[in-house]
């Protein structure tokens, strides 16, 4: 069973009303970021995060996921880093109190040679990150979480044919799992069926649904392959996570995104 879930803070700033507009909607999980009363998962504290179970338990959701900002840092900055290092073990602690295992996170912002639209050669970079993410890796496996890579063009992953690469360099740990941005990996040059999935195949624990240009889930961008199709093809190897809206434009078109996505998974 896939779990209907959102960005809290695309659709308020104040967390007890974005889960009770996300679950009139439709959803019944959260994926946390900012937006926590003014805060964000690096900022709250314990008591903001006793407040947050109680509005949880209030409207019967549950957080699926953290949506950390670990590894969006310059990977040669050592301050930024141990600084990511420091948000990381904070995640962890989070994902326990909130009884999931998935922290979304990423490889290090994208150097900017040859221009922002252009993909670095991934491979050139493995030798450089990968000693960078064994610690955070030891870290996941030690405390029984997943460190799920979202594709995301700005970083060294952007695609799942990258985001295999750093998994294969970091020895394919069961700590290790991917959040498929499919929008985003599109806009990085890669089809998402089959191309990038064929490098991804059960490693999936999280996925975004961004719209098209039509403001609607139908399609993935401008190609004919739908996100119902995808989920299909997750579900079927073995995916039952998250499907989480995101990015869409605002708290209303954002609750569209989850009534829609809610029609998809009862029609699943």
């Amino acid at each position: 069973m896939i779990n209907v879930c959102y960005f809290a803070d695309e659709v308020s700033k104040d967390f007890d009303e974005a889960v009770k507009l996300g679950v009139e909607a439709g959803a019944d999980a959260v994926e946390i970021r900012g937006g926590i009363w003014g805060k964000s998962v690096t900022t709250i504290d314990d008591d903001d995060v006793k407040r947050m179970q109680d509005t949880l338990a209030k409207y019967d959701a549950k957080i699926t996921c953290i949506g950390s900002p670990f590894g969006k840092c310059h990977y040669d900055k050592q301050d930024e880093y141990e600084t990511h290092l420091r948000y990381f073990d904070r995640m962890v602690e989070l994902a326990h109190v909130f009884n999931t295992r998935i922290i979304r996170g990423f490889a290090f912002w994208k150097p900017r040679e040859g221009g922002d639209a252009k993909r670095p050669k991934i491979e050139d970079y493995l030798s450089i990150i990968a000693p960078k993410l064994e610690p955070v890796v030891k870290v996941a496996e030690r405390e029984d979480v997943t460190l799920a890579f979202e594709t995301e063009g700005s970083t060294l992953i952007g695609t799942c044919r990258e985001a295999r690469a750093v998994i294969d360099a970091l020895g394919n740990s069961p700590a290790l799992s991917v959040c498929w941005d499919v929008l985003n990996g599109l806009h990085c040059g890669e089809l998402p069926y089959p191309d990038g999935y064929n490098y991804i195949k059960g490693l999936v624990t999280h996925f975004h649904i961004k719209p098209n240009r039509d403001k609607n889930m139908n399609t993935v961008g401008s190609t004919d392959i739908t996100y119902e199709q995808l989920l299909q093809i997750i579900m079927a190897d073995g995916f039952n996570g998250s499907a989480s809206i995101e990015h869409w434009g605002s708290p209303e078109l954002m609750l569209k995104g989850v009534r829609e996505l809610r029609d998809v998974v009862d029609k699943l």
